[in-house]
C-alpha cells in the first residue's frame, strides 16, 4: 500500500507541475499578443503600491534599458521607468474613482475677468499631467504619465474631466515617449474622444506602452458637431507648428526632421519634448515636457527665443540638472517657475535628485539679462510635491492669478500697464506687483481653430 501511494503522489506532484507549465506558457502567450489582458490578471495578485512618493519600487523592478545622463550628473539612468518595456501591473485605478478632483477657485481679490485661460499642472508624483482649458471653451491634455511601481494618474485626471462635465478632448498632447508622460494615454483614448492627436515621431519609443498607445491614437475617433464619427487627426510634433484658437495661440518648437534625433538613450528621448510658448491676453506661458540642454541649445541657435518675455515656465524635466539651462532662462526672463515632480527642494527624489540642488540654484540666482521694467528674476519656485497642484490663471484683461492645492504662495497679479513696483495686489504678502506693459493678444484672423506652421 506504501508503495502505490508513492506512485499516486509522483503522478500527482508531475500533474501539478504540468499545469503549472501549461499556465506559464499561456500567460506567455497572452502578454505577448494581448498585453492589456495580461496586465489586468496580473494586477489582481499585484495590489498597486500606496506609496505616491515615487522613491522606491516594487521588489523585482527593473528600469527599461536606456543611455545615462552626461557624467557627474546626479539623475540616474534609464529616465523611462518602465522595466523591461512592460505595462505597469499595479494599475489598478478604473475611470470615476474616488480621488477628489482639484477645481481652483478664485480668490476674492482676483484680478482675473473676462474669457479666463487655465493651465493646471496637476500632483500626480514623478511625473508630467497638465490640463488646459482655453479662453475659447477647448481642452487640453499635455502629457499623463507617472512614475512606474507609483499611484498612477488617472484618478487625478479623470476627477478633474468629471467635476468639468468634459465629454470630449480638443487636444491630447505628448511631448515624449517616456512611461512618467504616457502611462495613461491610452486610457484616455479608451474612455474620452479626442479630436487630435499630438505625438513625437514613432521611433521615439520602443516600449509595449508606446506601442499600444500608437495602435490606440491610430484607432481613435470622435464625434463632430453633426453627429457623424470621424477620425481623430494625428499630428507629429517635428519643426515648428502652431496650435490656434480664439484671441490664443500656442507656438511649438523641436527638431526639424533633417535633425531628429536617434531615441535609443534616455538624453535624447526626453530632447524630443517640444518648447511651446502659450500666449494669451499678452501673457506667456511656458511648457517645455523633458527637454534638456540638447534641444534648447538647438532651438535657441535657430533665435526663436530672441523676443521672448514669458511670465511662467513649467521646469523641464521635473527640475533635472541637465535642463532648464542659464542660456535658455536668460532668453525666455519668466518670472514664476513650476516644477512637476515627486521631491521637494529640501529632500529631493532618493531615484533620480529631483528637483536637482544645482537646477534650484540657478532658478534662485536667476537674474534679468536686461531690465524690462518687470520683476527681475523669479518671483516665486512652485513645486507640485509641496504645494499640490498649481493652476495658472490668465484672464482677458491680462490679469494673472496663481493658485495651488494647499494655499500657499498664491499669487494675484495686477491687469493693467502702470502697477509699482513692490506694491502687492493680493493678501499674500510674499508677493509683489508691477507687472509691466502687457503687449496685445496674438490675434488669429477668424474665430475657428487651426492648426498652421507656425511663423
Amino acid at each position: 500500500m506504501a508503495r502505490g501511494s508513492k506512485k499516486r503522489k509522483r503522478k500527482l506532484l508531475i500533474a501539478i507541475v504540468v499545469i503549472v507549465l501549461i499556465a506559464a506558457i499561456a500567460m506567455g502567450v497572452l502578454y505577448a499578443v494581448r498585453p492589456d489582458i495580461f496586465d489586468s490578471i496580473v494586477s489582481m495578485f499585484v495590489p498597486e503600491k500606496p506609496d505616491e512618493t515615487g522613491e522606491t519600487e516594487k521588489p523585482g523592478d527593473t528600469e527599461e534599458p536606456g543611455g545615462t545622463d552626461k557624467p557627474g550628473d546626479t539623475d540616474k539612468p534609464g529616465d523611462t521607468g518602465e522595466p523591461g518595456g512592460t505595462e505597469d501591473p499595479g494599475d489598478t485605478e478604473e475611470p470615476g474613482g474616488t480621488e477628489e478632483p482639484d477645481v481652483p477657485t478664485l480668490p476674492d481679490n482676483t484680478t482675473v475677468t473676462g474669457d479666463i485661460l487655465s493651465v493646471r499642472v496637476l500632483d500626480i508624483g514623478q511625473g508630467d499631467c497638465i490640463y488646459i482649458e482655453f479662453p475659447d471653451g477647448q481642452n487640453m491634455i499635455m502629457d499623463i504619465g507617472s512614475e512606474f511601481g507609483t499611484t498612477s494618474p488617472w484618478n487625478v485626471i479623470n476627477g478633474v474631466l468629471v467635476e468639468e462635465e468634459v465629454e470630449q478632448i480638443d487636444y491630447l498632447f505628448i511631448t515624449h515617449g517616456d512611461y512618467d508622460h504616457i502611462r495613461d494615454a491610452k486610457k484616455l483614448l479608451d474612455n474620452y474622444e479626442v479630436v487630435n492627436i499630438y505625438m513625437p515621431l514613432d521611433e521615439a519609443q520602443d516600449s509595449a506602452t508606446w506601442k499600444n498607445l500608437l495602435v490606440a491614437a491610430d484607432e481613435e475617433t470622435y464625434t463632430d458637431a453633426s453627429g457623424v464619427e470621424q477620425s481623430s487627426v494625428y499630428h507629429e510634433n517635428v519643426g515648428t507648428f502652431a496650435i490656434e484658437g480664439e484671441n490664443w495661440v500656442m507656438n511649438c518648437y523641436t527638431f526639424d526632421e533633417a535633425d531628429y534625433p536617434e531615441c535609443g538613450d534616455a538624453e535624447p528621448i526626453n530632447a524630443v519634448s517640444p518648447i511651446c510658448l502659450l500666449e494669451y491676453a499678452g501673457r506667456t506661458i511656458v511648457l517645455t515636457g523633458d527637454s534638456n540642454e540638447l534641444n534648447e541649445e538647438y532651438l535657441l541657435a535657430k533665435g526663436y527665443f530672441d523676443d521672448v518675455d514669458a511670465d511662467v515656465l513649467k521646469v523641464a524635466h521635473h527640475g533635472s540638472r541637465t535642463s532648464t539651462t542659464q542660456a535658455f532662462l536668460d532668453a525666455i526672463d519668466a518670472e514664476f517657475a513650476i516644477i512637476s515632480t515627486s521631491g521637494t527642494e529640501e529632500e529631493p527624489n532618493e531615484k533620480y535628485t529631483h528637483p536637482n540642488p544645482e537646477l534650484m540654484e540657478r532658478l534662485h540666482d536667476y537674474k534679468d539679462v536686461t531690465s524690462d521694467g518687470d520683476y527681475d528674476g523669479f518671483r516665486d519656485i512652485y513645486i507640485t510635491a509641496e504645494v499640490g497642484t498649481v493652476t495658472v490663471l490668465v484672464g482677458e484683461n491680462g490679469g494673472l492669478n496663481i493658485l495651488t492645492e494647499s494655499g500657499e504662495k498664491e499669487y494675484v497679479g495686477e491687469e493693467s500697464d502702470g502697477a509699482q513696483e513692490g506694491e502687492n495686489s493680493g493678501e499674500n504678502t510674499d508677493n509683489t506687483g508691477g507687472q509691466g506693459e502687457l503687449p496685445d493678444a496674438t490675434v488669429p484672423e477668424d474665430n475657428e481653430t487651426v492648426v498652421t506652421p507656425a511663423a
